[in-house]
This record gives C-alpha cells, structure tokens and sequence, in this order.
C-alpha cells in the first residue's frame, strides 16, 4: 500500500465499522442519518469509504455514535480492529505462535 493510500484505506474502515454497527442496531442508512443530522449524502460516502478527511470529523463520529445509541468509543474501537485487521494481512505477524 502506497502512503498517499493509507487515508483512503482508513477511511474504508471507519465506513466498514459503521456499517456494522448500523446493521447491528437494524438502521436504515436513511434513519441513522436523521437521527444524527448527519446528511444522506455525506453518510453515505463514509460508509463507501469515499469521503474526503476534510468533510467529516470527530463531531460527525460523535453524532453518528450517539444516534446508534453507543459511545464514540465503541464505534473508534470497532475501526480500530477493522485497522488492526487490515494490519495483519499485509503485515503478518507472529502472534499466537509460542
């Protein structure tokens, strides 16, 4: 993976790990975004992993969260496994192996 890839991957995730979530709670993309005031559109390029760094942040993380009815850092943990994940497969490692 190039350098100039890694945010777009990271992005990806963060859309994967919402959407699990969203799918664990059974909310419509349509639903979470009214809960959330996040728009549609916007909602729906960072579940595809397709939004710019620059359009969402910690405020849209925050309100995402709590129209799912979780704390950010249940959604923030949840991206964190989806990295450590994709980590793992171009990275393998050695762990659980005595």
């Amino acid at each position: 993976m190039t350098r100039h890839r890694v945010p777009e991957a990271h992005c990806k995730l963060l859309g994967n790990a919402l959407v699990q979530l969203r799918g664990e709670r059974g909310l419509s993309t349509e639903e979470l975004s009214e809960r959330s005031g996040v728009p549609l559109s916007l909602l729906g390029r960072i579940e595809n992993g397709q939004a710019e760094g620059d359009e969402w942040g910690l405020r849209e993380i925050c309100a995402l969260s709590d129209a799912m009815g979780v704390a950010a850092h249940e959604l923030m943990d949840r991206w964190g496994r989806f990295l450590e994940q994709a980590g793992e497969a171009w990275w393998p490692t050695d762990k659980g192996k005595a």
